[in-house]
């Protein structure tokens, strides 16, 4: 099977409804009409009820009771809100998938974001972009399951007993991997080229020429994120994360090891979108 007839597949492909993709636009854009922004969201309903319910949750701790996107973005302020309707938008447009643990996937998905996001204030990159990227570095996986759902299923299982790596067994299976789809979907979906190569290079950012932080930030993200499923303690988790990709990130393994005490509080607060 060709990388090319996944898309071609246009029946099975997930959207994501305009607004969002206008607000993953906005991104790198710093001069955006936030009032005219807000409107266009509460437009959309079911992201509409998505993001209040999230914004009145206690994680965000409003105070007051939050009856509008235009009071969302007064309250929590606009890139909060952005991240709440990225992260709804890009859930909500996958539909369930028989025999494909959505929950797991997107609780997984989510706890990278969420670290990402947290590593992305030492490492001085825009927060919302690594959490972007967290929330879609595992993406093709999802829609290899769409479009070769026995195939996956089986590649699951050999992952789940530690027989062999993921990528290999894709590429060997059914002819590319869900790095490659995860890039070219970013690609389809205009997400910003940081983090279509961020995806690329996700498992190997070292290959990345020029080396980018983002890159360096979503592949450590995803190393703690594996290690705390294992229950890797803190001091486990230090030893573990590589040196250099510690340095091109923009850290150092010394402030990391400082601030990795923080981990078991981190939370994203969007745990309902995945209920």
């Amino acid at each position: 099977m060709k990388l090319e007839e996944v898309f071609e597949q246009t029946h099975k492909l997930p959207t994501i409804p305009k607004v969002v993709q206008e607000l993953i636009d906005s991104f790198s854009n710093e001069d955006i009409d936030i009032d005219t922004i807000a409107k266009k969201i509460a437009l959309d309903q079911v992201i509409t009820a998505k993001v209040l319910r999230l914004a009145n949750s206690a994680h965000f701790g409003a105070s007051r009771q939050i009856g509008s996107v235009q009071e969302a973005v007064v309250v929590l302020g606009f890139n909060t809100v952005r991240t709440l309707v990225v992260a709804s938008g890009i859930t909500g447009a996958f539909v369930a998938t028989p025999g494909f643990d959505r929950k797991k996937f997107w609780k997984n998905s989510l706890q990278v974001a969420t670290i990402a996001k947290w590593l992305s204030k030492p490492a001085k990159i825009n927060g919302e972009v690594s959490f972007t990227a967290g929330m879609i570095h595992n993406i093709g996986e999802m829609l290899i399951h769409i479009v070769t759902p026995e195939i996956a299923a089986k590649i699951d299982q050999f992952v789940a007993n530690g027989a062999a790596d993921r990528v290999a067994l894709e590429d060997n299976n059914i002819g590319f991997d869900y790095v490659m789809v995860g890039e070219e979907l970013a690609r389809r979906w205009n997400f910003p080229v940081a983090i279509q190569q961020a995806i690329k290079y996700q498992n190997s950012p070292a290959e990345q020429d020029p080396s980018d932080k983002l890159t360096s930030v979503l592949n450590l993200a995803k190393l703690i994120t594996h290690l705390q499923a294992d229950s890797a303690t803190q001091d486990a988790i230090a030893a573990a994360l590589p040196e250099q990709i510690i340095l091109t990130a923009g850290l150092t393994p010394e402030g990391l090891n400082d601030k990795l005490v923080e981990l078991s509080e981190l939370s994203s607060g969007l745990d309902e979108l995945i209920a």
